[in-house]
């Protein structure tokens, strides 16, 4: 009789817990007010290798990320690995520029043609008024491209070539004739874009019946917005020549039409 009573009494208590949770309002936790959550950390952004032709300006950038209040207290410098230079914007061929967006913090450097000579390291170090830095590194990669002209006679084949060494990654080339029509559209030249072999890839155009002297246009690009061109040379011995009988005749049909 007892263990039924116990029962029962526990029956009824579990009950009403339950009917009482399922009538109570639900509890919702408030937001943490603002003031008390903790900022992120500043921080410099990873930016990829900057790659280029050697003896050419390029420009590299460094962004300090939620960086403190007040763009004042936070100045930014430059340092060379190669040599250890500091590098201020009144350096021959530097120019240091900065710009704040927000919370974010930009410098730039620009590297001038004719400092722009080797593979190199450069630092950038961000540092606020309490003397905390922040750093990060930006890898310059330079190649060189040399073209390579040819002589034919007219009516023969000729190939026409960019070299390019020193280069870290493969490269996309295009071609265009001295219409500015991209070889890729021509049936009677074939194109090769080449592979990154050793550092060394070559991109090649062969004419398959030289008429003319020509100029064509070999350019790569590093990245997408990133173009470097250069001119490469098609002489046809004879073709001056065929250009002035073309000339004549075209003068003669002109005095006899009139």
């Amino acid at each position: 009789m007892n263990i039924l009573i116990l029962v029962l009494s526990v029956f009824v208590f579990v009950s009403s817990a339950d009917e009482l949770s399922q009538n109570s309002p639900e509890i919702q936790l408030k937001p943490e007010p603002e003031e008390f959550l903790t900022p992120p950390e500043p921080e410099v952004k990873s930016s990829r290798p900057a790659i280029g032709h050697m003896n050419t300006t390029m420009s590299v950038v460094c962004s300090l990320v939620n960086a403190p209040d007040g763009d004042g207290d936070v100045t930014q410098t430059w340092t060379r690995n190669s040599d250890g230079k500091e590098i201020t914007d009144s350096d021959d061929g530097f120019s240091i520029s900065s710009s704040r967006d927000d919370d974010t913090i930009t410098s730039t450097l620009t590297i001038g043609a004719t400092v722009n000579t080797q593979d190199d390291i450069y630092k950038c170090k961000f540092t606020s008024g309490d003397g905390t830095n922040w750093e990060g590194i930006r890898r310059v990669f330079l190649f060189i491209v040399t073209p390579h002209d040819a002589t034919v006679n007219q009516g023969d084949s000729a190939t026409l070539s960019c070299v390019m060494t020193d280069i870290v990654k493969n490269l996309t080339v295009t071609w265009e004739d001295d219409q500015g029509t991209e070889i890729s559209k021509l049936p009677e030249h074939k194109f090769i874009n080449g592979i990154n072999t050793g550092g060394v890839q070559e991109s090649s155009v062969m004419i398959e019946n030289a008429v003319r002297n020509s100029t064509f246009t070999c350019t790569l690009y590093p990245y997408v917005n990133q173009p470097y061109s250069t001119q490469v040379h098609l002489l046809v011995n004879g073709s001056g020549k065929w250009m002035g009988v073309s000339i004549i005749f075209s003068l003669l049909f002109f005095v006899l039409t009139c």
